[in-house]
């Protein structure tokens, strides 16, 4: 039962990075569709969890995901909340690893 968490919080980690990477450091040299698949992870992820488990926490990744997706694609971008997100989908991901 722990391996399947354990595997969803390695693919979380490693989607944040990916985002976190192109919106901050390699947005010239990574493409842009690499960012909006580990975007649209989390948007996926967060609505299956949502009615499968029926826990509104898991409606908060796709909340992140939904605004992370507007940064990737430009539309618009506030630091603090572009932080805010990325930090609580890491510490999920953390947390479902260490579970």
């Amino acid at each position: 039962m722990g391996l399947e968490y354990k595997i969803t919080g390695v693919i979380q980690l490693t989607a944040v990075l990916i985002i976190v990477a192109y919106i901050y450091l390699l947005n010239d040299v990574l493409p842009r569709p690499f960012a909006l698949v580990a975007v649209l992870f989390f948007v996926a992820k967060g609505i299956a969890f949502t009615f499968m488990k029926q826990n509104a926490l898991s409606l908060s990744d796709t909340i992140a995901g939904i605004y992370l997706l507007f940064s990737v694609l430009g539309w618009f971008s506030i630091g603090l909340l572009n932080w805010a997100a990325i930090l609580f989908l890491i510490q999920k991901g953390i947390v479902y690893l260490f579970r």
